[in-house]
């Protein structure tokens, strides 16, 4: 018998709308509202694109976790993944927690604090930022990404969703947003994804690159950066 004939592929039972709608019954109203806001930003076909970048098991790290929402999707779609969660907001951390185990990803960690200091134990198979990376300074995001790197194993993926700076009108109709839930005060540090590519590069990765469209003018750009 051949290898191809004793080889068996599967996509998972679980994804896209309907592991969305299993992680909403575990969520009290106001914060139902919330990942009905974040789901309509990452639709279940940008969610696809990015659970087949990532490592369909081991140690994965979400930076910036909040209600754990991706780590309960990805979770369910690959539920060999050992997900470790981390995001300043104690209570959202607790609702992560309470997420995972309503849905039986008893493998899941999530840990309060600042992923610039956040003690963090051994080392990690994949990791991934979801429309974080332009929350954090500026000055802080080169810092940031080589934490990312030591902590990642040799040939290790770290996958980044955010927005680039064109077209200008798609960058203003997201920064509006963003205003709206986190207030006028907060930085926003956006960058185009040519010098987040540099920037990794320089950093020891080999990049990837893809704009993703959408309905709404978001300028969406998904970064797959392998350690070299």
């Amino acid at each position: 018998m051949s290898i191809a004939s004793e080889t068996h592929f599967s996509a998972p039972e679980v994804y896209g709308s309907r592991a969305i709608a299993n992680i909403a019954r575990a969520l009290p109203f106001v914060e139902r509202a919330y990942a009905s806001v974040r789901f309509s930003i990452l639709r279940p076909k940008l969610l696809s694109v990015m659970d087949l970048m990532l490592t369909d098991e081991g140690r994965i790290l979400d930076v910036g976790c909040g209600f754990g929402l991706f780590a309960a999707y990805f979770g369910q779609t690959q539920p060999k993944r050992s997900i470790v969660g981390i995001d300043p907001n104690a209570r959202r951390i607790d609702m992560a927690r309470e997420v995972a185990k309503s849905i039986g990803c008893t493998a899941h960690r999530f840990h309060v604090g600042d992923v610039r200091d956040v003690p963090l134990q051994g080392s990690f198979d994949a990791a991934y930022v979801l429309d974080v990376m332009h929350h954090i300074p500026a000055e802080d995001q080169r810092p940031v990404l080589e934490r990312l790197r030591d902590l990642l194993v040799p040939g290790g993926m770290l996958l980044i969703k955010d927005i680039t700076t064109e077209p200008r009108f798609g960058l203003l109709f997201t920064e509006v947003l963003d205003r709206v839930m986190v207030g006028w005060k907060e930085p926003l540090a956006y960058r185009h994804h040519q010098d987040w590519g540099a920037m990794l590069t320089s950093l020891g990765f080999k990049v990837r690159i893809v704009r993703v469209p959408d309905v709404l003018p978001y300028p969406h750009v998904v970064i797959a950066a392998t350690k070299l």
